[in-house]
């Protein structure tokens, strides 16, 4: 491959960006072409007498964007073009999440799935802090380990050591929230080749980090988990690498997997050998006395990649997870972590800690699911008085609501009204891979209070009503022939 550039020193731009913005019009001007490999780091170091670091910034600035991926022991390669062009059915959770997940005062937030400041529990999380800084002091400024704090995971292997099999220190890894966990997934073992499944619908923040990198099979999601027949029939015609699933209160639907289908899940996996990739962030949040266990409890073989984030029950902004992933994988893990941001905030890993060790999260929880269980049946009590609109599930736990619209409103144009009178939901379409399902809608009420869900449901009322006019209007019109 002939690179017809240079990087010149002498130039403002850092050199890196130079790299950056050479390379990547070499591929919009198809100098390179898709799937094509691009140079090693080495190669690029000795060709333009850069350092290896300004590179791997390059390589990352264009892997973030989309324009190249990376295959472990292979190298990087060209993305094509017509993966990664912006989907334009994603554009409304784009621009939702401009403010989805921060609350903004003048908009009732239903799109937002972070809870509101009320339940942070601010206080004990500074008391965290000050033990931090008198036990540890600057070590805790420091890089810490790429895997992640070894307090932290020793805690975590201990806490799990009575429902999980086989949890030590050495197969739990820290990540920056459970989105860097769904990134390091694709980094470290999706290829262009692996297939994928995913249920139709999911959450969005798996179809924009997957999307693109492999090849992506969906399946129906029923009440009570995955249509299993349709996945059966999947697994009997394509070659599966990966399901990725969120067994309780999943985002959109709030649907909490039948513990028949758990168990054929994992069946299935031995059967066909494929990983479960097992996305778990709401389950501690039932609302009736009846714990919702996750999948992993059931692994016994570990063919699970267990993801866990701290984001929604306890603090988002600490910004906090883990996974549990087999032994044989954690090198991969650990190399992909360390090329992503080498290691997660040690002050953070190490004030959790103290929070886990001394039984707070328990309480807090208890608090929390008070709290969430009481503005769940308000929101559904109000919203079933709408006679035009049906929940689709009646959830357990979580804080999403799945709403099926009549045949009169498309849920784009009622997201875009809805906007316009300061309510923000999320069109159903961004939960499907391929943008289908435009009668439905998510409404969260993890950010709203008991008083902007009484506004906001008010509006939602109202502006459905105002659709349902304009439609009878039309139906009325009768042209003369």
């Amino acid at each position: 491959m002939k690179l017809n550039f240079e990087i010149s020193k002498s130039k403002r731009k850092k050199l890196y960006i130079q790299l950056y913005d050479e390379i990547k019009n070499m591929i919009f001007t198809k100098q390179i072409l898709p799937n094509e490999k691009l140079p090693s780091v080495r190669q690029l170091v000795n060709r333009f007498s850069l350092n290896s670091s300004t590179v791997l910034k390059a390589y990352e600035l264009l892997e973030t964007e989309g324009h190249i991926y990376k295959i472990p022991g292979s190298g990087t390669y060209v993305k094509d073009r017509k993966n990664y062009v912006e989907d334009q059915e994603q554009k409304p959770i784009i621009e939702n999440f401009k403010y989805g997940q921060i609350r903004i005062n003048e908009s009732i937030n239903f799109a937002s799935a972070t809870p509101g400041v009320e339940v942070f529990p601010t206080k004990k999380f500074q008391e965290s802090i000050n033990k931090v800084f008198h036990e540890a002091g600057g070590e805790a400024l420091k890089y810490h380990e790429t895997q992640g704090f070894i307090g932290l995971r020793k805690v975590l292997a201990e806490r799990l050591k009575y429902d999980f099999h086989d949890v030590y220190c050495s197969n739990i890894h820290i990540t920056s929230g459970a989105q860097q966990a769904l990134d390091l997934i694709k980094k470290s073992l999706l290829k262009p080749t692996s297939t994928l499944i995913l249920s139709r619908p999911t959450y969005s923040g798996a179809i924009n980090t997957f999307k693109g990198s492999c090849k992506i099979v969906t399946v129906e999601m029923l009440e009570d988990g995955f249509d299993m027949e349709e996945l059966e029939e999947i697994l009997n015609q394509t070659n599966v690498n990966f399901v990725y699933t969120m067994i309780n209160f999943q985002s959109p639907t709030g649907i909490r997997w039948s513990h028949e289908k758990k168990m054929k899940l994992i069946e299935l996996s031995k059967e066909y050998d494929f990983m479960i990739i097992e996305d778990d962030c709401l389950s501690e949040l039932y609302f009736y006395d009846n714990p919702a266990a996750p999948l992993k409890t059931l692994d016994k073989d570990n063919r699970i990649i267990y993801i866990k984030t701290f984001s929604k029950i306890l603090i988002p902004g600490m910004r906090l997870a883990y996974m549990i992933v087999p032994k044989e994988l954690s090198p991969q893990m650990v190399a992909a972590k360390f090329a992503s941001d080498i290691s997660t905030s040690g002050l953070n890993q190490r004030a959790l800690t103290f929070l886990l060790r001394d039984g707070f999260l328990e309480n807090h929880l208890e608090e929390t699911r008070k709290l969430f269980r009481k503005k769940f049946e308000l929101i559904v009590e109000l919203i079933e008085e709408i006679q035009d609109l049906e929940i689709y599930y009646r959830p357990e736990g979580g804080f999403y609501i799945w709403i099926i619209l009549p045949n009169f409103i498309n849920s784009n144009d009622l997201y875009l009204e809805l906007k316009k009178r300061g309510v923000s939901i999320l069109p159903g379409n961004v939960f499907y891979p391929d943008g289908a399902k435009d009668n439905r809608i998510r409404i969260s009420f993890a950010a709203v209070t008991e008083d902007e869900i009484k506004i906001g449901i008010k509006i939602l009322n109202d502006t459905v009503m105002s659709f349902k006019k304009i439609n009878n209007s039309s139906d009325d019109f009768m042209p003369i022939i």
